[in-house]
């Protein structure tokens, strides 16, 4: 069936606009790449990490800040994350794996929102495996499911145990995904978090991770107490089940603020959980922003989504 024609100068006008626009955009983001391959090589010489979250979230947050239209601020997010996802491909050639894509596709798409579809991704069964190919250095990024915030049960292997904290091998969590909130939405049910060797720098809005090992005889409630006491405002708890009750336990504190290099505080908190406790900040992330209008996205399916070895 042919084309209805259509007579409308208006139109062609429009059109016409959106043809030169079109054209400024990409001459734009052309300038903006060559801009940005300059900064990497810069970062190489200096040894500067070339990803940095905390740099993104500020220009995310700036940007949304004078956002304004049609135009929903998720899908402001997705553009600009796809464009330093692309850059950031040309710099290094860096590598994701996701954990457990095949079985809940719902981490493959939080994976693929932040990174952008240049990065090469690909999935493992288990979030300790993922967080494993980091610290070997097969990857350099391992995105892995939110910890465990269920109060009332422990976990039995949870992946933040791998984290070495304090080794060559050292990995610390750097985001949160989704990389935006959705105020209708505030609790999804899969949040996921990446974890990389780069450091963890402030963004001026963010959430830390405390890893902590006490007695086993220090309860959950008071460890939350005692965090509170010593200045930290505990936000989500997950804890790892002893093999046996005399055992040490650990576990992993979400606190608000920045709290990375501050060892008199962690100190202060371990010695408040007893003589043998210790605490350490093993990243975290900036908050993400809250979107005012937001679009709902549409699950994919990735059963050709290649498996990691």
């Amino acid at each position: 069936m042919s084309q209805k024609p259509y007579h409308s100068e208006k139109l062609d006008v429009i059109r016409q606009g959106i043809d030169a626009l079109d054209t400024q955009i990409h001459d734009a983001l052309v300038k903006r790449a060559e801009l940005v391959l300059q900064i990497g090589e810069e970062k190489r010489k200096n040894n500067i990490e070339i990803v940095q979250p905390a740099r993104e979230a500020r220009m995310i947050r700036r940007l949304l800040s004078k956002h304004k239209g049609v135009l929903p601020e998720m899908a402001v997010v997705r553009i600009w994350r796809e464009l330093v996802g692309a850059v950031s491909l040309l710099q290094t050639g860096l590598k994701v794996v996701v954990s457990n894509s095949h079985e809940q596709p719902e981490y493959w798409d939080l994976a693929k929102d932040y990174f952008g579809s240049c990065l090469p991704m690909s999935r493992m069964d288990t979030p300790r495996s993922a967080v494993r190919a980091v610290r070997d250095g097969r990857v350099n990024f391992a995105v892995v499911p939110y910890p465990n915030m269920d109060l009332e049960n422990y976990e039995e292997n949870p992946w933040w145990d791998e984290l070495e904290p304090g080794t060559e091998q050292a990995m610390s969590i750097i985001v949160r995904l989704p990389h935006g909130d959705d105020p209708t939405h505030k609790n999804p049910s899969h949040r996921a978090v990446v974890v990389a060797k780069t450091g963890f720098d402030s963004s001026d809005d963010d959430h830390s991770f405390i890893l902590v090992e006490c007695d086993s005889s220090v309860s959950r409630g008071k460890l939350v107490s005692e965090a509170e006491k010593n200045g930290f405002k505990p936000v989500s708890l997950s804890s790892k089940k002893a093999l046996i009750d005399s055992d040490p336990r650990k576990h992993l504190v979400e606190v608000v603020g920045y709290w990375v290099n501050k060892k008199d505080d962690m100190q202060k908190l371990a010695k408040a959980l007893g003589d043998d406790a210790s605490a350490v900040c093993v990243g975290g992330f900036p908050v993400p922003a809250i979107y005012e209008k937001t679009i709902s996205a549409k699950t994919d399916d990735i059963p050709a989504a290649p498996k990691a070895d």
